[in-house]
């Protein structure tokens, strides 16, 4: 594959390639524009966008309100009673056992193989010399056990990323052992799932992540995936004729991109100065 020199991995792509390689083809090689929708598909698409929306401004939510602004004016923002009461429990999960220095949306990149590869992470927590915490929110009602969690590219890459690449936040060598990813789950009361590093994890995973991105420059083919659930909302599923979208019931929104172009009306936080 000719992926072009500036290309940068990430947990989304390598998730994507994971799931269908003739989906990563499409999107991230060839960039191909989905198929415009059929009438029929209209409606369950519009309903899936606007799910995936409601994803993407509780993490803005989450994001001003770690910068500072007044939770009062950022919930008199909310237009949408889901997003309202996931914001709710993001308030009263209580990150108060989390490190004291917090970056939101922030953005970890390190080398492997000649590639960069990134990391994207909805919260960091740490203390200089201390220990580096990943926070990630969740707004899916299903929690998936454990192993299926710590198997997917996003678990991998978050941790991987973080342990080579926060020592210069930490303001010193940073050892596996002091890296830690919080999934929190707000539909589900703010439920965590954590995971502990260590060295001999993160040669594992510098294993996987390597050999998957070998694979990926120097595939030639790359074959539909032979399971279907990856297709009922895949924007190319018109292309690879898999037939009509699925039911939102049959959706693990938390498997999925939350999209980052959803914006808040910033009109209604008031005049506050940001």
């Amino acid at each position: 594959m000719n992926l072009p020199a500036t290309f940068v991995f990430s947990a989304k792509n390598l998730q994507s390639y994971a799931d269908c390689p003739r989906r990563f083809q499409l999107r991230y090689a060839d960039r191909w524009r989905p198929p415009t929708m059929t009438a029929a598909e209209t409606q369950g698409e519009l309903e899936y966008e606007k799910r995936l929306r409601q994803g993407a401004r509780l993490h803005q939510l989450a994001k001003l309100s770690q910068q500072g602004i007044p939770h009062d004016l950022l919930k008199a923002a909310i237009q949408d009673d889901k997003v309202a009461l996931w914001f709710d429990e993001l308030l009263s999960s209580g990150l108060h056992d989390l490190p004291g220095t917090r970056l939101p949306e922030k953005r970890l990149q390190t080398s492997l193989n000649g590639r960069q590869l990134m990391a994207k992470v909805d919260l960091l927590a740490f203390e200089p010399g201390g220990e580096l915490v990943i926070v990630d929110w969740k707004t899916g009602n299903y929690v998936p056990d454990r192993e299926s969690l710590r198997q997917r590219w996003q678990t991998i890459v978050y941790l991987y990323v973080a342990a080579k690449a926060g020592a210069h936040l930490v303001g010193a060598p940073l050892p596996a052992e002091r890296v830690r990813l919080e999934y929190v789950y707000l539909a589900r009361g703010g439920q965590r799932v954590s995971f502990a590093y260590s060295p001999a994890q993160m040669r594992d995973d510098e294993a996987l992540l390597s050999g998957l991105l070998n694979e990926i420059q120097n595939a030639s083919d790359f074959p539909l995936t032979s399971e279907s659930r990856h297709c009922r909302f895949c924007a190319y599923r018109v292309h690879c004729e898999r037939g009509e979208a699925g039911s939102l019931h049959q959706v693990d929104f938390d498997e999925l991109d939350e999209g980052d172009d959803a914006e808040l009306d910033f009109e209604q936080i008031g005049e506050y100065a940001f």
